[in-house]
Formats: C-alpha cells, structure tokens, sequence
C-alpha cells in the first residue's frame, strides 16, 4: 500500500528528468528539447498514458501534452508501440549476423531486405559496415527451432554468403527499460 501511494506520488508530480550525460544531451537537443524529452520517457514508462495524465507529470495542459506528442510521433522521433518481450515469454531468440555476396546488386539487396522484412519471426534488421553486413534479429520457440527456420530462410538466398548465430541468453535492458525475467 504504501508503494503504491508513493508510486501515485510520484506520477502526479511533474517530470523534472532530464539528461545528466552533457554528451547524450548536445546530441539529442538538435531533436528534442527538454519538454519533448521528458514526453519520451513518460510515454516509454506507459505507452498508454492518457494526453492529460501525461502533461500533469511533464508540466503541460492536456492539449499542449497532445501537441507535442503527435508532433513527435509525425516527425518519426517516437513511436509508441507493443512489443513483445521475448524472455518475458520464456521464448528463444538470437542474433544473426549476415554476410552477403559482394557482387550482389543494389536491386537484389533491396528485394532480399523486402523479403525478410516480411518474415514474422525476423523482429529486427539492421544494416552494418564491417565484416557482416546485416544483423537480424529472430525468435522462436526453441534455439534448435532458431537453428533450423535461419538454415531454411538464409541458405535459399543466393546472396547470402554467410552467417553467423549468437544466442540470447538473457537481455537486461532494452527499449530504455531494465528488464527483470531471467534472475
């Protein structure tokens, strides 16, 4: 009882945070100013907040709160959405690092990137410099599941040259959040 009423404490006071990191501060001020930053982080608290819940905890009316919220989410800086959080779900997940032919053309790498953007199980792509060229992150059932879809969908790809698979075994942090399953 007494958490909660600290907890409600502290989400009807007005959200002071701000970056302490002057390096993280000087690169995020060319997007977002303090005010912008503060909805960030209430809306990564709480995607579902309401627009008057969360400008009572950054300082603003409800339609300014709306404002910049949309604001935001129209330029792309935020976006709010459900993701699944896979040790959560006690499911498998890895991380596999794709090398693909250097001759390979621009055309070809476009449809190969369409094509497993498609893919359900395929939850992030990422496009490196380097030894590998692609990371993509996947999930599954099981790791022996992992093994075998990455084996089927990469090796019917021609170009694919390689690719490397690195397991998660727990994932402490993402999105911004600490996470807790997996003690």
């Amino acid at each position: 009882m007494a958490k909660e009423l600290v907890m409600a404490e502290n989400q009807a006071q007005p959200s002071t945070e701000w970056l302490e990191n002057e390096k993280v501060k000087r690169i995020l001020r060319e997007y977002l100013d303090e005010t912008d930053y503060r909805i960030y982080k209430e809306l990564n608290r709480d995607g579902r907040i309401s627009d008057t819940e969360l400008g009572d905890r950054v300082g603003l009316s409800r339609t300014a709160a709306r404002r910049r919220r949309k604001k935001l989410q129209n330029e792309g800086l935020v976006d709010v959405l459900g993701v699944l959080v896979l040790q959560e779900a006690n499911l498998a997940y890895a991380d596999a690092f794709v090398t693909l032919n250097s001759d390979l053309s621009q055309d070809d790498f476009d449809e190969f990137i369409a094509e497993v953007a498609g893919e359900e199980l395929i939850y992030e792509i990422d496009e490196y410099m380097g030894e590998y060229d692609l990371l993509l992150r996947v999930w599954h059932a099981s790791l022996s599941d992992i093994k075998s879809y990455l084996r089927n969908k990469l090796q019917a790809y021609d170009v694919v040259e390689s690719y490397d698979t690195v397991p998660v075994t727990k994932t402490h942090k993402a999105w911004h959040k600490v996470l807790s399953n997996g003690q």
